[in-house]
Order: structure tokens, then sequence, then C-alpha cells
């Protein structure tokens, strides 16, 4: 399966939209973005359904501290197993604005997500802290090494041929 351009836009508008929500607090903003049954796991424990994830952003937010900002960066959209489903792989940054910035914490974010009802939505999104190359190993959730993630680009690149 691929996804179409359309398809890849909407999907980083989801999880651009999410941490956008993060950053203002905004739970119900953030919890409409994910399916009934979604899941929300990492270091802060596994979280499933919607209600369950309303009920654990408000805490995790407030360990943050009271203002910070969620910028997504470098997100890679796939196509998922199925037809109207995909994968998308970030790195989160959380950053507290006051002066001067700093960066609170860095996470790797694999998002799953599923197309119903002409929208896509989070039906996982599993947070893992970002220390050194983990963002590029081998997971459980299935993310590629390095070297098998440069390859699959290349593979990639090959078959659409060079930029004109």
């Amino acid at each position: 399966m691929t996804l179409s351009a359309a398809d890849r836009l909407a999907i980083l508008d989801v999880i651009t939209r999410a941490d956008e929500a993060a950053s203002r607090r905004d739970a119900d903003g953030y919890v409409a973005l994910f399916t009934e049954d979604a899941v929300l796991d990492g270091t802060q424990g596994r979280h499933a359904g919607q209600e369950a994830l309303r009920a654990s952003v408000g805490p995790i937010w407030a360990a943050e501290g009271p203002a910070t900002l969620h910028l997504t960066l470098n997100p890679v959209v796939e196509a998922g197993p199925r037809d109207g489903q995909a994968v998308a792989r970030s790195v989160l940054l959380i950053i507290d604005p006051a002066a001067p910035p700093a960066i609170r914490a860095a996470a790797v974010i694999t998002q799953k997500l599923r197309r119903a009802g002409g929208c896509w939505q989070i039906t996982r999104r599993t947070v893992a802290p970002a220390a050194g190359t983990s963002a590029l190993a081998t997971s459980k959730e299935g993310l590629m090494t390095s070297t098998a993630a440069r390859q699959a680009n290349i593979r990639h690149c090959r078959r659409r041929g060079p930029i004109s």
C-alpha cells in the first residue's frame, strides 16, 4: 500500500496538532485526535482508551512545568500494513520557553494511525526517551536501525528516480 500526498499531509497535520494541543494543555483537543480505543504508552505508563488518555495527560503535562512547547521534528510517514493504516515516527522536543529557553526532554515518538470516515486518527502513540542513537535502534515497536533506514531510503530514491 502507498499513501497519497494528501494522506501524508493529513497525517503530518494530525501528529503536529497533537503536540500543539499538548503545548496549550488542551486535553480535549489532544484526545480528539485519537481513536476511541487508542493507546498512549511509554515512560509515563500505559493508558488505553480516550477517557484514560484524557485523565493521564494532565498530570504528565503538569510534571513538565507551567508552560512548555512540544515541537514535532523530523517526521517520517510510511504506509501501514493494511490499506487505511500508517506509521509516523518523529522526534519530540519539549522546550521550556523561559529565558533562556532550555530543552526539558527529547523523545522518539512512534504513532500508528488509521483512516476512518475520511479522517486520520492516532491508534497508538509510543513515547521512548531519545538517548544517543536509540532513536534509530530496532525496538519492539518496529523502528529501523540507522543502516536499514539508509538502505530503505536508497531503494525508495532509486524507484523514484532523480528529482528534476
